[in-house]
């Protein structure tokens, strides 16, 4: 073997070697945060009151009756993919982005 070809596989083993230790390393310094990830429950608060005030004067039943179903049908789409959604009236303090909010309105 010429020092050309024995130069670019010393380079080449050295780079694969040093890869596969990079991506081994970050496993393993993920391993603990991801599994506390899988413990916690996402959370979202759907805000009644806003939702009541965002309701136009003059609206119909049927209208109010659809901005009801429209919010209930966004409660069960979160609680469907595995988020616990409460009502802001049992929040004493939250982020405003675990609030969600009105769609299409």
């Amino acid at each position: 073997m010429d020092a050309k070809s024995q130069w670019l596989s010393t380079v080449l083993i050295a780079a694969c070697l040093g890869g596969m230790g990079g991506w081994l390393a970050a496993q393993q310094q993920l391993q603990q945060p991801m599994a506390r990830l899988n413990l916690v429950t996402p959370v979202f608060v759907l805000d009644r009151a806003k939702l009541i005030q965002s309701i136009p004067p003059n609206a119909s039943q049927e209208q109010m009756a659809k901005i009801v179903d429209d919010w209930q049908g966004q409660a069960k789409k979160l609680s469907d993919a595995g988020y616990l959604v409460i009502d802001s009236t049992a929040v004493v303090a939250a982020p405003e982005d675990v609030y969600v909010r009105q769609t299409g309105r």
